[in-house]
């Protein structure tokens, strides 16, 4: 594909899930306005963690709430949080281990609203863009797709996590930036509450995927 026809289809989906994820007034804005011409792609090897909320119509409140933490997660795991409005959260990592801790400490986060969270890897396209006083970044391309896939294949409470994240996540032994236990690749002494979370099977899993789920 040339870059001219590549460059469009970027515009085209990035015009897309602004239309239908963000308010009316960001798209404005953006392909109507001054914030076109702040619009810039990048290619990156990511790690996106995908969460959604089974919610009921009066847990609206907990989700706000979560919110909350989940831009705190997100700034102490060095991740980028995607601009969603609804039940949904995706964040972009650049290291998969912390993309697989931000996984573990949301779902302790997310107590009683039915959270399913998916981890995937691979090449994304980066859209960066300037509107409404802010700088916004939100991965494009096939991978955000499959990410909600997987996360679709999880029980609720639990982490699935995709063949091409848990092979470099499994060959690391270090410690992460925050100074925690080390990260091991069975991940027994990667969090303080890990023995809260186990292997488990589930009815049509991801094939090749790992999968994560509490204990009740």
């Amino acid at each position: 594909m040339d870059p001219v026809t590549d460059q469009a289809l970027l515009f085209e989906a990035l015009s897309d899930k602004v239309l239908h994820q963000l308010p009316p007034a960001v798209w404005k804005d953006l392909f109507l306005g001054e914030g076109r011409a702040s619009i810039h792609f990048e290619q990156r090897q990511l790690t996106l963690v995908h969460a959604d909320a089974a919610l009921q119509p009066d847990e609206g409140a907990a989700w706000a709430v979560f919110r909350q933490e989940l831009q705190r997660l997100a700034a102490r795991y060095q991740g980028r949080l995607d601009p969603y409005v609804h039940a949904t959260a995706l964040v972009a990592f650049e290291d998969p281990s912390a993309a697989v801790r931000m996984a573990m400490a949301l779902q302790r986060a997310a107590t009683g609203l039915g959270l399913r969270v998916g981890v995937v890897s691979g090449r994304c396209a980066l859209a960066f863009f300037r509107t409404q006083g802010r700088l916004w970044c939100t991965p494009l391309g096939a991978q955000p797709h499959r990410a909600a896939e997987v996360t679709a294949g999880a029980a609720l409470g639990g982490i699935l996590i995709s063949p091409e994240t848990y092979g470099p996540v499994q060959g690391q032994h270090q410690g992460d930036r925050m100074g925690e236990a080390a990260f091991t690749p069975d991940f027994q002494d990667s969090e303080l509450d890990l023995s809260t979370l186990a292997y488990a099977a589930a009815p049509a899993p991801v094939p090749g995927a790992r999968r994560f789920a509490r204990h009740a």
